[in-house]
């Protein structure tokens, strides 16, 4: 710290290779500061962690210091490729990364990428299109692994390149979905272009139900960007990404006039579905749109009816009054089906004025049972949403009703609370002070009901604050107890400090009655603007100083000291001056700690504390949670004779044992020699402990007894407490440690083998050959794989790859799937290919299955189609399981030159019907409205080899229904009908068909006339499923219906009346 005050970058460089890894990191931290270009090459030279070099080189970066990165990372890559210098290559300058470029295709982590996407999105979306623009027109599994995560991130930094390449993947044949993110980014700052991508998307694919391929995306916020053109295209095509309902019609409110009325004309003249009921409210009924708004509305009532033919009155909420109000009186007389409901159909009669509300419901008004007229009343009161103007009658219907039993009292005042405040106004006041006393008065009066009362009179708080101090300081004297959760809810700065001095009355009777709950319930509400209010922060102090409370007092304090830092920081001090045990609260205890180290000396003393949190009967040894790198020597060490104290209390408990240790290693002025004897504690969860926190010494202070604890039954927390241990040494110390270390216990054997892998270097290397002989335990031969990872470059780590997948364990041969795919060579992948292969040959099922699972997304590019083939032919095993799985893998690994060998296979695996029954699922789920082109063809290919064979009906129908339209689907259907192949489980399939045939009216028309009567039953399925909810039975689909039900064959008539359309 001294040399950054002084600006001395050679002191940063001497420091940067200090025993001290506090000094270090410091040093470090501070270099990317102080040091000169040249001074930063030598402290990159010396610096050993590799983490401290990321973080170095990634402050230089943040400072565009590229010329010291530019420097130690050419001149690394320069003598050898190093992944983890590749994996800093990002941070280096544009010029630096273009020339390494090669480098990073072949070795780059995914890490690196994302931070090449972060840092360089040019190069990588220039390398992405290079990929998308090949002959091919086809991304290898690798490209894909690669470029799709980083779609969001180049959609962040390079918006309009990310726009091209977004093109350029739906050209070959990609799904929407897969690009969600990316689409979501753009659209924020590329509205238009992103939706013309999309319609562009959407009009190129095989029809598909709205919103298709804009149901990845929501334009509320954009929508006022699109233009009218656009919106009509959205309200025609795609009206359920935008949003509905009454609180989500901003977007529309932030339309331009021009635009609002292109939203209105084609909402009238092309709108689909249940969408917006609350466009009715910005269409006059009365004008040149009248007829046009009437059509709409019986299309808009019959599609958003549910099967029974109702309408949810949250959905009815959204209409305007007019609309409202027939529907609401539609449903009250005509609707059969709430006839015999009483409490469904009562429901709307909110939606009702209140006069006529009152008359509809009189006869539950007056009902004999107090639940009745509970509900009715809750419901007469809601009419009040919306008729404001009668308001004031709805109270007096309340204050009328002063005598009614508890029940229903508790209904009505519920509901005035459930009211929004805009409802009310100074002139109702009076009235609902009347309602509230009355209820105070009345003996029966409940616990709910009291609730109920105080939060009306919360809700109210904001139309008249000293009003609402009066009733809820009234409520508190009548019930002693009160609740203001939620009362500053909502409330602005401006607000609160004109509701001030109400909030001074409330605070100063509350905290003179020990009302601790109702006043932190209070400041919790107002949240970040409890600053506004100076009497409740005079209050919170007064709680935290008076009441001998801990948990009043930390809460006081903490919303002090997260909502009002200035009180909290003049409190603290005088809080310490009256009384050290304030201390024992944590946020006292933190802010001291990292702010006012002068008040530390008193508190750290090992000796009895009194006062109103202590009773002076125990020592105390404070937890300060952090703040210690702050602390001089000196109280660093006081405080350490306070937690030996601790551990050598035998009773001790086990957490405060846990918080004595790993606080004494972190007290960097005190020597290990505090803590290290109880790493042979005669308790073992002491003995644990200590050795899993010794890493956290400074200068390697407990490196000795890690060593000595690996010859004993510590070992197993003692090796994975040496990797830390181990990343701060030079190589050359951390391997002679290595050596010498007992490889008798499975555990420690792994993990030495795990380090020898990660610390590279010859002479490791030669360990780690040394390693591979018969008889080692599974895990150790896996963790030696694992470990030979950084050495693929070497004959003889293939020679034990080769071993491995032939080795008797299949367990040990899959492993070796989990070898970093994305970074290999080309030859490394060859070879990987080849012992893929090999482990898809095992006699073990399970190796098979495992491999396959995995198979559809291994990165490699497989440039000799090896692995293709060799997947190709699995196709054909005997287990299909198996065979699916290989499918699976063969259609996402498929280049569209291979669809006539995929086609080949699958017409010559037809005719065994096990495998059929797997394929087609597959096959039917890889062939969406958005699928690629060569997925297409190979569901074509064997749809055409079905096409002729009479005994797979069902699965032909299946692959129909999802590559072809209506017109084929019919064609199909009416085909099958000459040839008499629609028996029932084709019939079955056909049904399944037409439910998910796009265009089911059409369809039904073409069938409406055939001689079959099975044509004419799947016609009714159709008419069924155009008439389906959010469609809904119009008029001219009644009449269909009705030919359905007088239909000569019973095979059509009998279904046809069992459909029951709404009356």
């Amino acid at each position: 710290y001294a040399a950054n005050g002084a600006l001395d970058g050679a002191a940063a460089l001497a420091s940067v290779s200090d025993p001290s890894r506090l000094i270090r990191r410091t040093a470090a931290r501070f270099a990317s500061i102080l040091c000169t270009d040249a001074q930063l090459a030598e402290a990159l030279a010396r610096i050993i962690e590799r983490r401290t070099v990321r973080r170095l080189l990634g402050a230089l970066a943040r400072r565009k210091r590229v010329a010291p990165i530019d420097a130690f990372l050419g001149g690394g890559l320069a003598k050898g490729i190093d992944p983890h210098l590749v994996d800093l290559l990002p941070l280096a300058s544009d010029s630096l990364v273009e020339s390494h470029f090669a480098a990073m295709e072949e070795h780059g982590s995914p890490l690196s990428w994302e931070r090449l996407a972060v840092r360089h999105p040019a190069l990588v979306s220039s390398a992405l299109m290079r990929a998308l623009t090949n002959p091919k027109k086809h991304l290898d599994t690798r490209q894909r692994y690669r470029f799709m995560p980083l779609l969001e991130k180049l959609a962040k930094g390079a918006p309009d390149a990310t726009l091209k390449l977004i093109a350029a993947l739906f050209d070959i044949g990609e799904e929407p979905s897969a690009v969600a993110g990316a689409i979501r980014k753009l659209l924020r700052t590329r509205p238009r272009e992103t939706f013309d991508l999309l319609r562009a998307r959407h009009d190129s694919a095989r029809p598909v139900r709205p919103p298709g391929a804009f149901g990845i995306v929501r334009f509320d916020k954009v929508a006022h960007r699109l233009g009218p053109e656009r919106l009509e295209y959205i309200i025609a095509n795609a009206a359920g990404t935008l949003g509905d309902g009454k609180k989500s019609r901003r977007w529309f409110l932030r339309l331009s006039d021009d635009d609002k009325k292109a939203v209105l004309r084609a909402f009238l003249k092309s709108g689909r579905g249940s969408f917006g009921a609350f466009l009715f409210r910005h269409i006059p009924p009365e004008g040149p749109d009248a007829a046009a708004r009437e059509r709409a509305y019986e299309r808009w009532s019959r599609a958003a009816q549910i099967g029974d033919g109702t309408i949810s009155p949250e959905i009815l909420d959204w209409l305007p009054k007019d609309l409202r109000e027939r529907e609401a009186r539609r449903h009250l007389s005509q609707c059969e089906t709430l006839a015999s409901k009483p409490d469904r159909r009562n429901l709307y009669a909110r939606l009702l004025p209140f006069d006529e509300a009152k008359t509809t419901l009189a006869p539950w008004l007056g009902h004999p049972e107090g639940e009745e007229r509970a509900k009715a009343q809750r419901i007469l009161l809601a009419t009040v949403l919306h008729e404001p103007a009668a308001m004031s009658r709805a109270l007096d219907s309340v204050k009328a009703r002063k005598f009614e039993q508890d029940p229903v009292r508790f209904a009505m005042i519920d509901a005035l609370a459930g009211l929004p405040v805009a409802r009310y106004s100074i002139e109702h006041l009076p009235a609902v002070a009347a309602i509230l006393q009355d209820a105070l008065d009345a003996a029966d009066l409940s616990t709910a009901t009291s609730g109920a009362a105080e939060r009306l009179v919360v809700r109210l708080f904001r139309r008249d604050g000293l009003w609402g101090a009066r009733w809820l300081t009234k409520l508190l004297e009548t019930r002693g107890a009160v609740s203001t959760y939620g009362l500053g809810d909502g409330l602005t700065e401006p607000e609160v400090r004109a509701l001030s001095p109400a909030l001074a009355e409330l605070a100063h009777d509350w905290a003179t009655r020990e009302r601790a709950g109702a006043l932190i319930n209070l400041a919790q509400s107002l949240n970040i603007r409890l600053s506004a209010a100076p009497p409740i922060l005079d209050a919170l102090a007064r709680l935290s100083r008076e009441l001998p409370f801990a948990g009043v007092a930390s809460i006081s304090i903490g919303l002090l000291k997260a909502y009002a830092r200035p009180r909290f920081t003049e409190l603290v001090p005088s809080l310490i001056a009256e009384d050290k045990s304030f201390v024992l609260l944590p946020a006292v205890a933190s802010f001291i700690s990292l702010k006012r180290q002068d008040l530390l000396a008193p508190l750290l003393e090992s000796k009895p504390m009194t006062g109103r949190f202590a009773t002076g009967r125990t020592h105390w040894v404070i937890d300060f949670d952090t703040g210690h790198n702050r602390w001089t020597a000196c109280q660093q060490q006081r405080y350490s004779e306070g937690l030996v104290m601790l551990l050598r209390e035998e009773k001790r408990d086990v957490p405060t044992l846990s918080f004595a240790i790993k606080t004494l290693v972190r007290l960097a002025f005190v020597d290990a020699s505090a803590v290290l004897p109880f790493a042979s504690d005669p308790r073992p969860p002491v003995r644990e402990i200590t050795i899993r926190a010794i890493p956290r010494l400074d200068a390697g202070q407990g490196i000795p007894v890690l060593i000595e604890s690996l010859g004993d039954d510590r070992a197993r927390w003692a090796i994975y407490a040496l990797r830390k241990s181990f990343s701060e040494m030079p190589r050359s110390r951390v391997l002679a440690e290595l050596r010498a270390v007992p490889t008798t216990k499975v555990t420690v054997a792994k993990e030495v083998v795990r380090l020898l892998g990660e610390m590279g270097g010859e002479e490791a290397y030669r360990d780690l050959l040394a390693l591979d002989r018969p008889g080692i335990h599974r895990d150790v031969r896996i963790a030696l794989l694992r470990a030979l990872w950084d050495h693929l470059d070497r004959a003889p780590t293939w020679a034990i790859f080769e071993r491995a997948a032939a080795d008797p364990d299949w367990v040990v041969s899959v492993k070796l799937a989990d070898i970093p795919l994305g970074r290999l060579s080309t030859e490394a992948e060859a070879r990987v290919v080849e012992l893929l292969t090999k482990i898809l040959a095992r006699a073990e099922p399970e190796a098979r299955l495992d491999l396959l699972k995995r198979a559809a997304y291994l990165p490699l590019r497989d440039e000799r189609r090896s692995l293709f083939s060799r997947l190709l032919d699995h196709m054909g095993t005997k287990s299909t399981d198996e065979a699916r799985a290989a499918l699976e893998a063969v259609l996402w690994r498929m280049t569209p030159g291979e669809a006539s060998a995929v086609i080949a296979k699958l017409s010559e695996l037809a005719p065994k019907r096990r495998h059929l029954v797997v394929f087609v699922p597959v096959l039917v789920a890889k062939t969406g409205p958005y699928a690629a082109g060569h997925h297409v063809r190979v569901a074509e290919g064997l749809l055409s080899a079905l096409k002729g064979d009479p005994l797979a009906v069902p699965y032909y129908i299946d692959l129909v229904s999802r590559l072809r339209g209506w017109k084929d689907l019919a064609e199909a259907f009416v085909h099958l009908s000459g040839r008499d192949l629609l028996h029932h489980d084709a019939m079955a399939s056909a049904i399944a068909a037409v439910k998910h045939c796009v265009h089911p009216e059409v369809l039904e028309e073409r069938l409406a006339k055939e001689r079959d009567p099975k044509l004419r039953r799947l016609a009714l399925a159709a008419l069924e499923q155009a008439a389906s909810p959010n469609h809904g039975w119009t008029k001219e689909r009644r009449a269909r219906l009705q030919n359905y039900q007088h239909d000569p064959s019973p095979a059509v008539s009998g279904p046809a009346s069992f459909v029951f359309p709404p009356e």
